[in-house]
């Protein structure tokens, strides 16, 4: 849980110090005051980036440094972005490389764009899977840096028209990591379904869940190395034709599906493809609750929540949802305070941004 936020130099914001408290913290402000920065800031204390854009484009334009830095709970987390040098990250004044970011501040993050998680390409839906598992164990995002590391080398090889005993050591180190990889996305998306389901049918009586075949679903794990390493080399072909590899985690995609009655039977409809809006919106806020989930169960604490321009994302129906969401934690923007349930901003710590600083209702 955020305590305060120190922000430098990110995007508008040139100077801001904002007070958190535990419960519902609604930050109310026009379109372009800066709300969604604030946000920004509060997730690169949890990961070490920003949520929307590259550092380049967070720095203030007219500067070459950004800070951000956050009380929490016990900590103190800084953030240093200096353009053209990589990020500083400093814990308790000391400094640290990225990875001893996780589990510091967990932090869960809903903007208008995550609708494309449910919508958009299979990338942003790798991505957001990436990110939550990368969030409870290391050893799958150094999986995950290594796997890249290996795709790239192996790629540039294949553009050099490398001999097969070169490919093949490439080969042999995909599959190896490959495997690790997908034995922990399909133990991910079984735990994350676990908790959808059952918030899905509680929040909304109806049943959404994630759909997702490994390539080698069925097969004992411990086989997943050599089948990975046949399936490379019966590919080769269509590698050196197009010259990337076709074959991977890298190419994984899952669908979200949710449940509904037509006459008499119980029909699957895929979100993406034939969902409304309106159910890829609440959709993803479900995948987003079944994430907090997740990091309560594995940290012990529930993580701040964090919900940008929220009501323009939900139509009234789903609206209801805000208040149900548990967390020792919630932000929230919004251009409107009474957009809001009554029963949510009543009890809130109310804050209005103008002019680059929050001042308190």
């Amino acid at each position: 849980m955020i305590r305060r936020l120190i922000v430098k130099n990110l995007r508008n914001l040139e100077n801001l110090v904002v007070e958190f408290r535990p419960g519902f913290n609604i930050i109310v402000g026009d379109n372009g005051q800066g709300k969604t920065n604030i946000l920004e800031a509060i997730y690169l204390l949890a990961y070490g980036r920003a949520f929307r854009d590259e550092k380049a484009k967070v720095i203030n334009w007219d500067e070459d440094e950004s800070l951000v830095e956050g009380v929490i709970e016990n900590f103190n987390i800084r953030i240093i972005l200096k353009r053209g040098e990589p990020t500083k990250i400093l814990i308790n004044g000391k400094v640290k490389g990225g990875l001893s970011l996780i589990g510091k501040f967990v932090c869960v993050v809903f903007h208008p764009q995550e609708i494309e998680i449910v919508s958009g390409p299979p990338s942003l839906r790798r991505s957001w899977l990436d990110r939550l598992i990368s969030t409870v164990d290391r050893n799958y995002l150094r999986a995950l840096i290594d796997y890249q590391r290996a795709l790239n080398n192996k790629n540039r090889l294949l553009k050099l028209s490398a001999r097969e005993e070169e490919l093949a050591v490439w080969d042999q180190t995909l599959a190896k990591l490959g495997s690790k990889i997908w034995i922990a996305r399909a133990a991910a998306i079984w735990k994350i379904n676990r908790l959808l389901r059952a918030q899905s049918v509680n929040l909304t009586e109806k049943l959404v869940f994630i759909k997702y075949r490994s390539a080698f679903e069925g097969q004992n794990p411990k086989a997943f190395v050599e089948l990975f390493q046949k399936q490379l080399r019966s590919m080769r072909a269509l590698e050196r034709r197009f010259l990337v590899t076709s074959f991977g985690p890298h190419r994984d995609d899952f669908k979200v599906i949710i449940e509904q009655k037509k006459g008499t039977a119980i029909v699957q409809k895929e979100l993406p493809s034939f969902g409304s809006r309106a159910e890829q919106r609440q959709a993803v806020l479900l995948l987003k609750i079944s994430e907090a989930k997740i990091f309560d169960e594995v940290y012990g604490e529930a993580p701040t929540i964090l919900l940008d321009d929220i009501t323009s994302e939900l139509d009234g129906k789903n609206r209801h949802l805000l208040a149900k969401i548990y967390s020792k934690q919630v932000i929230i923007t919004t251009t409107d305070l009474g957009s809001l349930p009554e029963e949510i901003w009543k009890k809130a710590n109310v804050m209005r941004l103008s002019n680059g600083q929050v001042h308190h209702s």
